[in-house]
């Protein structure tokens, strides 16, 4: 049987009536405790933000700002019921003598550290916020300290004024410190678009060296499917080859007529850049699109495009000589993107190439060639290299526009404006570049300009070799403008060759392969390269390599009646000396030896300043040439001499001008 529970005893003298009101009343304050804890709790959260808006701004805080969000913040807790109660049972403990209770002090703290640390953008070290806790826990551990660890706001908002001077350096450290990270990120992420970006370079350059496979399948004498063969990896390559091809272009009489039109393209037909492109390299530069710094800039139609760089013609307010202010044509050169990667990767993809040809044949005889290439295509690139920087480019420009004024006989443009990707300038009307100057004119008038022109270029040549010992490295035909089929200008200027410390070795290999002396060119060559005393061991091998190219080439040697064999040689003579230069470089290659980058970039360019002079006069006969060469060679001295002493009675005279004029301008601005 189981045992029954006997029912609570229920006070009968209380009514329903009677237990209702009470039951309502403390709903109600339950109710209402519970919405003003509820409330309490959101004006706290709502304090905290002007703090975590110091916090999270990127400008420094001051103590003034963080004294009155620390005010905000106390004044919430000041009003929240917890607050009150907890006053109330302060009071009470403190009226029975007990201690007052420390960890509700230390628990609201770090209420307040966690809420603030979890709102910031910020991430405050743990090393901060350890410490602080450390100092904290120590210091109310002190016996002297024991009641004020009782739960007082006042308390510890005096503790807080204090260090407010120190809180504000911490908070301002820890935005430094976000800063660097901020700046570190970006790097980052900069270094990874760097990487994509070349990846896509790499593909792209791969992918086009297997035309190189195709060119070895035609047929040997079919020129012209080699050339279409060349001219689409040269497309697809971009810049690199693209320049690679302006230079073997400029030295089309060394080349198969096919393959000398298939790559004299690329000296005045490049893809241009985009717009987008363009407007991009003006945004990085200045901030501003081009419609904002000039009139009439059209982004989709320049004037002529190159592996470095497109040309667009624009106009802007200049102020001329008499002071007024016109709406000028200027020509603007902008930079293409990423140039310094694209010729960086071209240069490892050809080593790469290079290096895998090797693996194909480990035993051929090409081996030492294929191993000296790899170093000599470092040498090679870093001078194409030198006409990235466009500041540099613009300063030789400068120089040059100087000494052209005291000639007067050749012309650089004017330089306006420059920065590392664009460059102002002059424009020059009706110019046209050296391969479409003469198209439009009679036979007759045609061989005329030309004349006067190849006279005027060999003179300015020359004169840059012997006068100022520094010429333009990069002389193709593009670079190359006739106005009015008689004046000469020279545009693009990033490289130049600086001859004054390597003249003499290199006029001695010059004088020695035209002149056909092997002895000579021995000499030259072993103090030509990199690695003199290994060339000097090796001198009676590298002798027969030099006669035996002399030999092939059919260069016989110079004697006293050089003038006569010249002249009977005529054009095809020179050209096949000048090309022993070139291809002689080559043939030493296959022995393994590396010329020095200075060299190389001076036979490089020597050999596209040759191809254009004689392009100059294409269709004029062999012994017109000779003469103009021996007439420019005979009257330089005298010519040379007047030119000079007129551009400098011209610069006195602007100078005496310009002097002048200064008085009269200060008297004007003083009235």
């Amino acid at each position: 049987m189981s045992k029954q529970v006997a029912p609570l005893a229920v006070d009968e003298t209380l009514s329903l009536e009677e237990i209702l009101p009470a039951l309502k009343n403390q709903t109600y304050r339950f109710m209402r405790s519970t919405g003003e804890f509820t409330v309490g709790v959101a004006k706290i959260y709502k304090s905290l933000l002007p703090l975590v808006e110091l916090i999270n701004r990127r400008s420094d805080v001051s103590e003034a700002e963080l004294h009155v969000a620390l005010d905000e913040i106390f004044a919430a807790l000041h009003a929240h019921p917890v607050t009150l109660q907890l006053r109330t049972l302060t009071t009470r403990m403190r009226s029975e003598n007990l201690l007052p209770n420390e960890q509700s002090t230390e628990n609201l703290l770090r209420f307040l550290v966690d809420q603030v640390t979890a709102r910031s953008v910020v991430t405050i070290p743990t090393q901060i916020t350890d410490e602080f806790w450390k100092f904290f826990n120590e210091l109310m551990s002190e016996p002297e300290l024991k009641g004020l660890g009782e739960v007082s706001l006042e308390v510890l908002r005096i503790f807080l004024t204090a260090y407010e001077p120190l809180i504000v350096q911490v908070i301002n450290q820890v935005k430094d410190l976000r800063k660097v990270n901020d700046t570190r990120m970006r790097q980052i992420l900069k270094n990874t678009k760097v990487i994509r970006e070349d990846l896509e370079i790499f593909r792209r350059q791969i992918r086009a060296l297997r035309h190189i496979r195709h060119f070895f399948d035609t047929d040997p004498d079919d020129f012209r499917a080699q050339a279409e063969i060349v001219a689409q990896m040269v497309r697809e390559f971009g810049p690199f080859f693209i320049k690679m091809a302006q230079v073997a272009a400029a030295s089309s009489d060394f080349l198969p007529d096919e393959m000398a039109s298939a790559l004299a393209v690329f000296q005045e037909d490049v893809e241009p850049m985009t717009p987008a492109e363009v407007e991009q390299a003006f945004l990085e530069t200045f901030g501003e699109l081009p419609t904002q710094r000039y009139y009439g800039f059209d982004t989709a139609q320049p004037l002529k495009s190159g592996s470095i760089a497109s040309v667009y013609l624009a106009q802007k307010p200049l102020v001329n000589r008499k002071g007024s202010q016109l709406l000028t044509p200027v020509v603007v050169k902008v930079g293409r993107h990423n140039l310094e990667r694209e010729f960086l990767i071209g240069k490892t993809v050809i080593k790469l190439a290079i290096l895998s040809s090797q693996y194909w044949a480990p035993h051929s005889k090409l081996s030492p060639f294929l191993s000296s290439w790899q170093e000599q295509v470092d040498v090679f690139v870093e001078g194409f290299r030198q006409e990235l920087d466009f500041e540099a480019e613009a300063a030789n420009q400068a120089r040059f526009a100087e000494r052209a004024g005291l000639s007067q006989g050749w012309h650089v443009p004017r330089v306006y404006h420059r920065t590392r990707r664009i460059i102002e300038m002059e424009f020059v009307d009706s110019a046209a570049s050296l391969n479409t100057a003469f198209a439009n004119s009679s036979k007759r008038s045609a061989r005329k300009a030309r004349r006067k022109v190849g006279r005027e270029f060999l003179h300015t040549v020359i004169s840059h070799l012997f006068i100022y010992r520094e010429f333009h490295g990069d002389l193709h035909p593009g670079n190359i403008l006739v106005a009015g089929n008689e004046h000469l200008y020279l545009i693009d200027w990033g490289n130049t060759v600086d001859i004054s410390a390597i003249w003499k070795p290199a006029l001695k290999y010059m004088q020695a392969v035209l002149a056909g002396d092997a002895e000579a060119i021995t000499d030259a060559i072993i103090e030509l390269g990199t690695d003199r005393e290994q060339l000097e061991g090796s001198r009676q091998e590298l002798a027969r390599v030099i006669e035996q190219s002399l030999g092939e080439a059919g260069v016989a040697p110079l004697g006293y009646d050089f003038a006569l064999t010249l002249y009977r040689e005529g054009q095809e003579g020179l050209i096949r000396r000048t090309e022993l230069a070139i291809n002689l470089a080559t043939a030493l290659s296959r022995q393994g030896i590396v010329i020095r980058s200075d060299y190389m970039h001076l036979t490089r360019s020597l050999t596209a300043m040759v191809g254009s002079f004689l392009g100059i006069y294409k269709g004029v006969p062999r012994r017109i040439l000779i003469k103009d060469i021996a007439q420019v060679i005979v009257q330089f001295p005298a010519l040379e001499g007047v030119r000079q002493l007129g551009g400098f009675r011209k610069r006195v005279l602007r100078q005496l001008g310009s002097a002048s004029a200064l008085p009269a301008s200060r008297g004007l601005q003083s009235t």
